[in-house]
C-alpha cells in the first residue's frame, strides 16, 4: 500500500484552531469628573444592588414616566442609610409640597444636602417611599447613619427605596444618574456611554446589551434614556449606564434586529468605562 502523504500545511494549526488569549491592556487614565462618592443607601443584606428592570432614564417600555432615580427592592422596614455626610433639608411627606411631578409622589421622604459639592454647586440626595422618617430638618447626619425605614408610601408599586441624586438644586428636573455616584461593588465596574444617530442626536430608549467574550457572565442589559426628565452628566454626556459589571472583555450591542451596531470594550473594576457608539438610521 502506498503511504498517505501529509503536507506540512495539513498538520500546521490554523489561526482558528489556536485558542484566543485575553490579556487586558493597561487601564486608561481616570475619567475626568469621576465621582464615586456615595455608599449604598441600604445595608449589604438589603439587597444592596439596584433594580435592573427600571433604571434611571427608563420608562419600562413606555409603561411609566421616565425614571429620575434608581430603586432598591428591599422589604418593608429595611433600614435606610445616609449615603454621605450632610444636612437634612426635607424630612416628612410631600402631601402639601411637591418634590416630584405632583404631591404625594414620594410619600414619606428625606432630602439631604451633601457636605460634598459638584464643581462648587450643592448636591442633594433624596430617599422616597419611606414607611418611617427618623431625622428632622436641619439635623446633621453622618455617612451610614440610619435615617428611616423603607416602605411603599406615595406612588409605589410595592415596598422599595427610591433614591435620587440632584445636582445644583433640590429639584425634580435637576437629577443625575445615581449609578455615576454610588461606589461600585467590590470587583465590579460601571459601563456608561453615549449612543447617537449619525447627525449627533441622542438615540432614545434603545436596547444596550453587554456580552462577555472571555468568560461566562450574567445577562447584562439596559436601555438608553427616554426623552424628558433624565439628565446627562455635564462631563460624560452619557445616555446609558450599567452598574455592577464583572471586569472582562465584552462585546456591546446597541439596538436590535437589522438596526444595530456593535463594538468591544474592556471593563475595569472600580472604574467608569466609557464608550461612544453611532446607530445607523
Amino acid at each position: 500500500m502506498t503511504p498517505v502523504q501529509i503536507s506540512e500545511t495539513e498538520i500546521t494549526p490554523t489561526e482558528t484552531q489556536i485558542p484566543p488569549t485575553f490579556t487586558p491592556p493597561p487601564p486608561p487614565p481616570l475619567a475626568e469628573g469621576e465621582h464615586f462618592l456615595l455608599q449604598r443607601p441600604v445595608p449589604s443584606s438589603g439587597p444592596a444592588w439596584t433594580d435592573k428592570t427600571y433604571p434611571y432614564g427608563s420608562t419600562r417600555g413606555g409603561a411609566l414616566r421616565p425614571h429620575t432615580g434608581v430603586e432598591f427592592v428591599v422589604p418593608e422596614g429595611t433600614e435606610v442609610l445616609a449615603v454621605a455626610a450632610g444636612t437634612v433639608r426635607v424630612a416628612g411627606n410631600d402631601s402639601l409640597i411637591a418634590f416630584g411631578p405632583h404631591p404625594n409622589f414620594y410619600g414619606n421622604l428625606i432630602v439631604i444636602e451633601s457636605d460634598s459639592t459638584n464643581g462648587g454647586g450643592p448636591i442633594y440626595h433624596l430617599y422616597g417611599h419611606l414607611s418611617e422618617v427618623h431625622v428632622a430638618e436641619g439635623q446633621m447626619v453622618a455617612a451610614g447613619e440610619v435615617i428611616g425605614l423603607s416602605g411603599s408610601t406615595g406612588v409605589a408599586d410595592g415596598p422599595h427605596l427610591h433614591f435620587e441624586v440632584r445636582s445644583g438644586e433640590n429639584s425634580y428636573l435637576a437629577t443625575q444618574n445615581p449609578l455615576l455616584w454610588l461606589v461600585p461593588f467590590p470587583q465590579t465596574g460601571v459601563v456608561l456611554g453615549r449612543v447617537t444617530w449619525p447627525n449627533g442626536e441622542l438615540v432614545q430608549e434603545t436596547l444596550v446589551t453587554l456580552i462577555r467574550v472571555d468568560a461566562p457572565s450574567p445577562y447584562t442589559a439596559t436601555t438608553t434614556y427616554a426623552q424628558g426628565e433624565p439628565n446627562q452628566d455635564g462631563i460624560y454626556g452619557e445616555n446609558f449606564v450599567l452598574d455592577d459589571v464583572i471586569p472582562g472583555y465584552y462585546q456591546i450591542v446597541v439596538g436590535d434586529g437589522s438596526n444595530r451596531t456593535t463594538s468591544e470594550l474592556w471593563v475595569y473594576p472600580g472604574r467608569t468605562n466609557f464608550i461612544e457608539l453611532t446607530l445607523d438610521n
